[in-house]
């Protein structure tokens, strides 16, 4: 006897050929069949496994229903696609076909297309079957482009002729998706893609032609309210083969499919990617349009998926080369990738199991990928490296671009080969440097004298059962003081202490103050210290006296910093151990540091943990170690600090900028930018949130827009020159060495996620007691420095217009200047009043976190 199952499944071909045969009847959307209690019974069953949620499962809303006998995809003519929405261990009904938007709820596209396999060096490459036409701006040379897009009728600029009679966009929409009782939606397109006439995929009139042999894939937009009433974007794809039957069968072979990169990665530092009106939001759907038939209308740039994600995140490297990438409208000039472009695998990861061809990088040299990073425009290194293979290759004349991936293949292998080239040694080789503390002691005395900090470490290879490394190594012939000096292998590695010792200050929060407060002697270089013939490592770092207005208490933290010196290694080279370079060229290599806290008086209180290097590291692999895009061969500090323990260490309340004229506020108000790291970090990653950049090293004091430009007349500080208006804030005259954070940087999060940073909810009360410092005034005493009040300075870093610092004034009892570190400590700020965590206007409420 025959299931079921198989009797439905019958039914369904049956009532779907004839919907698919032609004619009249082949424009009318698919009616599902009646309601059977088996097919029910298995989606009912399949929605309560909390693993088949459709914000997290892209392939339940369809392998549910082939495994209950409904195929998924049939394809006679237009497709019909069948899938479920599961969320909340229960079906979502009540969807509709609707129009594209951000706030849109239902189904408001679907696509469909083919994995062409790659040949002649070529990789496999995605194809959509449906397109649209897209006509270049106004007042431009270029022309109108074809591009991909997903199957919606009543999208304005896609003209496959269907219209269904009907002249309402959203009608036609709606009329594409029906419910059925069972427990699942179908989708008719209006495409029928076995007809070439209507898979038009260029302007030069070509189809793409029905291929159902090969591997397919079909992806849809759908947007729904969960439980808790949250809206949810989801793109549930499917790989499939069609049968002789036209039913979909589900590919399980994961070499017959094309996945290079995982969603999951993109969110380490978007959160959440979602673009196009807030309807796509997982990158197996994005490869399905950006193939490599489409491009931009406007600039004539390439929006096949490799050449696009590339460019974008190279979009500063680029542009400093004379390469421009945009797409309109938008322009990816000043885009930098966070941390080193050649750490592939971010990306790219062969072993991760949800990416079977994220290790392609490593064996396939393409045009498409490669010449999106390096430039290649007439004249550049590559042009006239490669031409002489061209010339070689292609016939006299050629041009390096007329290169094919084939040739490029052929080429690239052994010490050229992709995963030997983008060796980067300064990440690489860190594992082989690991810092460790193994013990400090607290030398006291009664008179508060003469105190110190012993400290037991040694410096191991973790690639080399940890074996201790000697750090005076034989070009260590400098002074005694310090004789491996900063060119030498281990001569910059050194130790601080951090420690609190502003007068008065309490203990019942542990707030680092010393290291601006003459406390930036407690310091030791590692290679000093006493080896006891195994390479172990002691040494002994004063703590300063107490003075009249320095005095050190409660608990401290020691710190490791600084980068190893290594000479270049040879880049180009197939084999391990690389050889060095000729001639030699030192770089800095990244250590794994270490810090370790202790007490000064009282019981030990540990600083509190506010945020983490390993999230720092989700998205810069290497804290302060590379700057976007590689546009710098070193970040911050050489790269020598590249934890959040050494940031804190020197970035404490007290640091506005030394120099009397440099790092005025852009604001327009006579105050210095504070660099406390709490105020630093959010100017920085929120300066897309600020009304006026965040800016080191502006010496005139004027108001300037995130652009950088002067919006006012201004003084140069450092000699009261008159600055008009309308200069730019990098202007060569005026600030020589300005770094305008605004036009650099820009949070590549979706919304305000706090805790993509902050650990265990720390977003939600500042604890700090210290105001951040931005005006010394002259006085020595740094209770008499001029601060912004400890929770207004956390506020401002990223809500920072005038309205803003009126508010926290006005309604929080704050102070933004104009008060002493001695009044900011007697003033009650009342922002938790209204914004504590959980209150009706509380700081997760307002930032919308999740």
């Amino acid at each position: 006897m025959k299931s079921p199952f198989t009797r439905f499944g019958a039914v369904a071909v049956l009532i779907l050929a004839l919907a698919g045969c032609g004619g009249s009847d082949s424009d009318a959307p698919f009616v599902p069949p009646p309601p059977t209690g088996s097919v029910k019974a298995a989606i009912a069953a399949a929605a309560t496994d909390p693993a088949n949620d459709t914000s997290i499962n892209a392939s339940a809303s369809y392998t549910v229903l082939q495994d209950a006998g409904v195929p998924a995809v049939v394809v006679k003519g237009r497709p019909v696609v069948n899938f479920t929405v599961f969320s909340d261990r229960a079906v979502v009904s009540g969807l509709n076909g609707v129009l594209p938007g951000r706030s849109a709820i239902g189904v408001t596209g679907v696509a469909i297309a083919k994995l062409i396999p790659g040949t002649n060096g070529n990789p496999d490459e995605w194809q959509n079957y449906t397109h649209r036409t897209r006509s270049a701006a106004t007042g431009t040379s270029s022309s109108a482009a074809v591009q991909a897009t997903f199957d919606n009728p009543a999208h304005p600029s896609q003209t496959n002729g269907h219209t269904d009679g009907i002249t309402s966009d959203a009608a036609v929409m709606a009329s594409r998706v029906v419910y059925n009782p069972d427990g699942y939606y179908t989708y008719t397109f209006a495409t029928d893609i076995t007809d070439p006439a209507q898979t038009k995929g260029s302007l030069d009139g070509s189809s793409v032609i029905f291929e159902p042999g090969l591997t397919h894939r079909v992806a849809l937009q759908v947007a729904y309210r969960n439980a808790a009433g949250e809206r949810v974007v989801a793109n549930p794809y499917f790989d499939f083969t069609i049968d002789a039957n036209g039913n979909a069968v589900t590919v399980t072979d994961p070499s017959s499919t094309r996945i290079m990169s995982d969603v999951d990665s993109c969110n380490g530092c978007h959160e959440d990617l979602t673009v196009h009106s807030g309807g796509r939001n997982d990158v197996q759907y994005c490869v399905m349009c950006h193939n490599p038939r489409g491009v931009d209308a406007n600039s004539g740039n390439s929006l096949t998926m490799a050449t696009m994600i590339h460019s974008i995140h190279a979009g500063r490297l680029l542009a400093s080369n004379g390469v421009n990438y945009t797409v309109r409208p938008y322009d990816y000039t000043q885009v930098g990738f966070p941390q080193d472009l050649r750490n592939c695998s971010v990306c790219h990861s062969a072993d991760n199991p949800a990416t079977p061809q994220g290790g392609n990088w490593t064996k396939l040299t393409t045009k498409e990928a490669c010449l999106s990073c390096h430039v290649s425009n007439a004249g550049s290194e590559w042009d006239t490296s490669h031409a002489v293979f061209a010339n070689t290759l292609v016939g006299a004349g050629a041009a390096a671009k007329d290169l094919t991936n084939a040739q490029c293949a052929a080429c690239h292998v052994g010490n050229i080969a992709p995963e030997r080239v983008h060796f980067n040694q300064n990440e690489e080789n860190s594992a082989k440097y690991k810092m460790n503390i193994e013990s400090v002691t607290f030398n006291d005395t009664a008179d508060k004298l003469g105190r110190s900090v012993t400290v037991k470490y040694f410096l191991s290879d973790p690639t080399n059962n940890n074996e201790a490394y000697d750090l005076v190594t034989s070009d260590c012939t400098g002074a005694v003081s310090r004789p491996c000096g900063p060119t030498t292998k281990f001569g910059n590695l050194q130790f601080r202490v951090a420690y609190q010792n502003l007068v008065g200050q309490s203990t019942a929060v542990t707030d680092y103050t010393a290291w601006t407060n003459a406390g930036s002697e407690a310091s030791a270089w590692a290679h000093r210290g006493d080896n006891d013939g195994n390479n172990r490592y002691t040494v002994v770092i004063p703590i300063p006296n107490d003075t009249d207005t320095a005095v050190a208490a409660g608990s401290a933290q020691v710190v490791s910093l600084g980068q190893i010196k290594e000479p270049l290694l040879e880049v180009k080279w197939a084999t391990d151990p690389r050889p060095q370079a000729v001639p030699t060229v030192l770089i800095n290599t990244v250590v794994q540091h270490t810090s370790t806290e202790f007490a000064i008086s009282g019981l030990l209180n540990p600083r509190r943990t506010i945020v983490s290097n390993e999230k720092c590291n989700v998205c810069h692999s290497a804290l302060g170690t590379t700057s976007g895009s590689n546009t710098v061969d070193n970040a911050f500090h050489g790269g020598a600090r590249n934890t959040v323990q050494a940031c804190v260490l020197c970035h404490d309340s007290g640091l506005a900028h030394r120099r009397p004229t440099a790092s005025v506020m852009t604001n327009g108000l006579p105050l210095y930018e504070s660099f406390d790291f709490k105020r630093m970090i959010h100017g920085i990653h929120g300066n897309s949130r600020r009304a006026y950049p965040l800016v080191n090293g502006n010496r005139v004091q004027a108001t300037f827009d995130d652009a950088g430009v002067q919006l006012t007349d201004g003084i140069r500080l450092s000699d009261g020159v008159p600055v008009p208006a309308g200069t730019l804030l990098t202007d060569p005259l005026n600030n020589p060495s300005a770094t305008n954070y605004a036009a650099e940087v820009s949070w590549p999060g979706v919304g305000v996620n706090c805790n993509a940073c902050h650990v265990d909810n720390s977003y939600k009360l500042d604890r700090g007691r210290i105001g951040s410092v931005v005006n010394r005034a002259g006085a020595t005493d740094p209770m008499l420095w001029e601060v912004i009040t400890p929770q207004a300075s956390t506020c401002t870093s990223c809500h920072d217009s005038s309205v803003a610092i009126g508010h926290v004034k006005s309604f929080g009892g704050a102070g933004f200047g104009g008060l002493t570190q001695a009044q900011s400590r007697l003033t009650q700020e009342t922002c938790t009043d209204c914004h504590s965590s959980g209150g009706f206007l509380g700081v997760d409420v307002v930032h919308r976190q999740r």
